[in-house]
């Protein structure tokens, strides 16, 4: 916990300076210790993505980053005083009942984060792609190695400037410092309702109690995660500013930076677009500007993807350049983002081709687990808060955010309808109907304490999920233990155990453990499961081979011979 909160510590001030720095070169007038620090990272991310394709991200970056961020904090050093006093108000300001559970679920927070990391995909890909940015930046063909290296997330750009592979190799917290952020955000908007009695910020103050649904994220550098944050900030902003310059600039960053670590995020650019048609004759300034980052996102975009897969829109197949020798053969990519491929988390590959619409629906709702059940309480959302809201009469705003829900469910019903990329939409419309219901302070703090309670047990109580994941690798929590005081657990649970191997001209580490087909866990590079090269090699007739002796030069795929 103490090396952790040391490590925030250096995101805040880095974050918070190139924040400042940001806020002004964009005119924007709101300085704020949540919000700020969020634009400073989009900051970072973006020079962090440029140096990345020349470069590693490693001591020599981050003697860059600290330079830049002493200057930015020396020439704005007023700004940023101000805002951490502002911040000390706020807080003062606060009931001791607000002060006691900001604190413990800080507190629970910072415990959650120095624990094993619990999500999967942490061992197939998200170490690795971290580790491939410290110590190579970008590799030209790297999901020729392994495929889903092509799907380097913004997000994990972020994590690879923060995790100073260069000092030590256990820090990979970002999601923890994130919720820190959002969890401040949140006891502000209780605060406010306490105070002033809006409806709204009730909305985003009930957000703690989502904690042990998104606890479950912030060990790993789930690029999920900072979507939902962002993507609810933005919804609040959107709620209770729509006619201001400085929330259109920055509810429009907010969506950038969320498509930027996701692309299944891309419907959050309704809200500015929406807000721009509204108010054009006082927003049609900042479009400028606007359309310039928003430019310069999708470069680096598709810059990124054409240089890790041969494929500028990655992962849409279209406008594939051939020309490059490191492209991932298409066979590959047709089988591996095919209908039947991006449903098979709930449906076996076998099934789904004689399955009708009405099977997959079954299966997806009856027989998929949690997330099955996640999946019919955000149907019921999407049926019963068009009734809520006309009863209730709450604003149009929200209408907005429904509207957006439905055409991101209509997207995701056409490619993979997986709960994790639109439930930060269900977590908002269960939150403003909990607001409905609970409205007294006495209870909401109640309620407060009884889910800290509940987070507390899951964090120090070995539990079993079997019940709601059919997924093995899911079905135990990862719990705190006393030596995480002060030493974090390592980046990956999965076993250190590795064995060298050999294809072609190239030499690799795989994990001896391989129950998990896409495992990597935290080997050294190139590291990929022995079991996933023969498959690829058997069932598609490629094997991926270095492009020269350095592996800075990347990876390309060999027809292997004998099968042409």
């Amino acid at each position: 916990m103490l090396l952790i909160l040391l490590n925030w510590l250096y995101i805040f001030i880095t974050a918070t300076s190139f924040g400042i720095a940001f806020s002004k070169a964009l005119r924007i007038q709101y300085f704020e210790v949540v919000i700020t620090p969020i634009l400073g990272l989009f900051s970072i991310t973006l020079l962090a993505t440029i140096w990345a394709f020349f470069a590693p991200i490693s001591i020599a970056f981050h003697l860059v980053l600290l330079l830049l961020s002493v200057l930015f904090w020396y020439k704005n050093k007023a700004t940023a005083i101000s805002i951490i006093q502002h911040a000390l108000i706020q807080i003062k300001s606060f009931s001791f009942s607000i002060k006691i559970l900001l604190t413990v679920s800080s507190l629970l927070l910072l415990a959650q984060s120095a624990t094993l990391p619990f999500i999967i995909d942490n061992e197939s890909y998200y170490v690795q792609t971290i580790k491939w940015l410290n110590e190579y930046g970008f590799v030209k063909g790297l999901a020729n190695l392994h495929l889903f290296f092509g799907q380097t997330s913004g997000w994990h750009i972020t994590q690879s400037v923060y995790s100073l592979s260069f000092l030590y190799d256990r820090f990979n917290d970002l999601n923890g410092f994130c919720l820190i952020l959002g969890n401040f955000f949140a006891f502000q908007k209780l605060h406010s309702y306490f105070t002033n009695a809006n409806r709204m910020d009730l909305v985003f103050g009930l957000l703690p109690l989502t904690y042990v649904f998104l606890f479950q994220f912030i060990n790993s550098p789930s690029p999920d995660f900072p979507v939902y944050l962002f993507g609810l900030m933005l919804f609040s902003i959107y709620i209770l500013n729509q006619d201001n310059k400085d929330s259109f600039v920055i509810i429009t960053i907010l969506a950038l930076f969320a498509i930027f670590i996701k692309i299944t995020a891309v419907v959050l650019l309704l809200f500015p677009f929406i807000l721009l048609l509204k108010n054009f004759s006082v927003l049609k300034k900042e479009v400028f500007k606007i359309s310039a980052i928003g430019s310069l996102v999708l470069l680096l975009f598709v810059l990124k993807n054409t240089m890790l897969t041969g494929y500028p829109l990655f992962p849409l197949l279209s406008f594939r350049i051939d020309d490059l020798d490191y492209t991932v053969p298409s066979i590959i990519m047709d089988f591996f983002f095919s209908k039947s491929m991006l449903n098979s988390f709930y449906i076996d590959n076998s099934a789904f081709t004689g399955a009708s619409s009405l099977d997959i629906v079954k299966h997806y709702f009856l027989y998929n687990g949690m997330s099955g059940y996640i999946g019919v309480i955000s149907l019921l959302t999407l049926i019963i808060s068009p009734i809520v809201i006309v009863l209730k009469r709450l604003p149009k705003a929200i209408w907005t955010i429904y509207f957006v829900f439905v055409v991101l469910a209509v997207l995701l019903c056409f490619s993979s309808p997986q709960y994790r990329f639109y439930v930060y939409f269900t977590l908002f419309f269960l939150l403003l109907w909990l607001s409905l219901w609970i409205t007294n302070p006495k209870w909401i703090l109640r309620f407060y304490a009884l889910n800290m309670m509940l987070i507390a047990i899951l964090l120090f109580i070995p539990l079993s999920f079997g019940s709601l994941t059919k997924n093995a690798l899911l079905t135990q929590n990862s719990t705190f233990h006393l030596k995480n005081s002060v030493i974090p657990e390592p980046n990956s649970k999965w076993k250190p155990e590795y064995k060298g191997g050999s294809v072609g001209n190239m030499s690799y580490h795989s994990p001896i453990d391989t129950s998990f087909f896409w495992v990597t866990g935290n080997g050294n590079l190139p590291c990929v499961n022995e079991e996933q090269l023969k498959y690829f090699e058997h069932g598609f007739f490629y094997i991926p081979q270095q492009r020269s002796t350095d592996l800075n030069d990347g990876f390309y795929a060999q027809k292997v011979s004998g099968h042409e």
